[in-house]
Formats: C-alpha cells, structure tokens, sequence
C-alpha cells in the first residue's frame, strides 16, 4: 500500500537558512566603523579639551558638553557631535545589514523591526551630526522626542535579537551590546560602569562615559567578525562535501 504524505511532509520548511559570511562581514565593519567615530568624539571630549586648560569656570563633566543627545543648553566640543552622530548613521546602516545577514528567508517581520531601529538611530545621528554642524541643537532637541527614539531602539533591539537567535547568536549578542547606545544603556554606563573606570562619580557625567558606549559597539562588530568567519568556513565545508558528491 502506497503510504499517503500530507502536505506537512511534502513541504519542506524554508524558514531557516544559513548566515551570510559577507553581509555578517560588511555589519562588523560597519559597527566598528562606528565605534572608531564614537571613540574619536569621546577623545575630544576627555582627553583634548580636558587637557588642553581652555576650561576655567565650567567642569568637563558639566552636561552642556554632553554630545550624546544635544539639547539646551549644549556646547560642543570640537566636532564630538559631528563624529558621534556619523558614527550613529554607520550604526543604522549596519543594523540593517546584520540582519540581512541573519534573517530567516521569510523573516519580514525581523527585517521591519530592524528598519524601526535603524531608523530610530539613524535620526538620532542626524540630530548630532546636524547640531554639531550648526553649533545649536536641532528641533529634536525635546526631551519627547528622544524617550520615542530611545524607546524604538531599546525595545526593538531586544526584538530582533530575540527574533535572530536562532539564526545567529552572533547576531543576538551584537543587538544585546548595541543597547548601550540607547538611552537607558548611556544611563547605565555613566552611573554605574563609568564611575568604576573613573574610580568616582560624577556631580553630572563621569569621565569616560561615551567611551564605554563606543566599547559596547565595537563588542558588537567583533561578535558578527567571529560569526563571519565560521560561517565562511562552514559555507566552504559544505562547498567541498557537494564536490565530492555521493560514494559510489
């Protein structure tokens, strides 16, 4: 007798696939693209203008030097701004090409939260860049716009790593990390991470703060580099087994 199958046998799943070792490659690029821009602002901020005794009334650590989200009253510090902000769009865009990267081939769902997201610090970036450009902060500067936008990229990363591991776990670590870029991650590293570095806290921002953040991103390239690398070497694994072919 002819044993029926039902449509559940015939229909193999094509919901998993294996991660891309080139888009994986090209995200971890671009987030430590980013983490070098982070790290350059930071340097001004701690290091160039700390040391350089152009200060006199005003502490370094005072917030109107925070470049993270510019808002009244706000100076920049050299082009801090500018950088952090750059290195913000470098962010987004990598955001997007991580999960191209480890997406399921129908994961529209984790494609749409990764565009959210991007888009959430893409326009974060914007907001730097554009304030530290003009010397002033933008018209986003409204302590609203930046707990939506904080809101956005915290929950949504949460999301998309939480949709991604069982793809990449690369991928899902990246988006834990990266979550030190948003609000409540800058918060957690000025009060509770900065002032271990620093060996006190701040009356306002501990010294180091921005450096922390630039650290978590470049965490985060490293983990897509190490998941790149071992998916090109199982990609090629399996390139040498379909070679061979059957024994005969």
């Amino acid at each position: 007798m002819t044993a029926i199958s039902s449509p559940e046998q015939e229909t193999p799943s094509v919901r998993f696939r294996r991660v891309s070792a080139g888009w994986s490659l090209a995200a971890a690029g671009l987030f430590v693209g980013s983490a070098v821009l982070q790290l350059l602002a930071s340097l001004q901020r701690w290091v160039g203008l700390s040391g350089s005794g152009t200060l006199s009334d005003v502490s370094i650590e005072d917030h109107r030097f925070d470049y993270f989200y510019p808002a009244d009253p706000w100076e920049n510090v050299g082009t801090a701004a500018q950088l952090f902000g750059a290195g913000l769009l470098l962010l987004a865009l990598g955001i997007l090409v991580m999960t191209r990267a480890a997406a399921p081939r129908d994961g529209h769902l984790e494609r749409m939260l990764a565009l959210l997201v991007a888009s959430s610090f893409g326009i974060h970036g914007a907001h730097a860049l554009v304030s530290g450009a003009i010397g002033a902060p933008t018209p986003l500067q409204y302590l609203p716009v930046q707990m939506l936008l904080s809101l956005i990229g915290f929950v949504g990363l949460v999301a998309v790593g939480a949709r991604l591991l069982r793809v990449s776990r690369a991928a899902s670590v990246a988006c834990v990390l990266l979550v030190a870029v948003t609000l409540p991650g800058y918060i957690v590293a000025t009060f509770q991470i900065a002032p271990v570095i620093a060996g006190y806290q701040s009356y306002d921002t501990t010294p180091w703060t921005e450096t922390i953040l630039a650290a978590s991103t470049a965490a985060a390239g490293v983990a897509l580099a190490i998941a790149a690398g071992r998916a090109g070497s199982s990609h090629r694994r399996a390139a040498r087994g379909s070679a061979s072919g059957p024994p005969q």
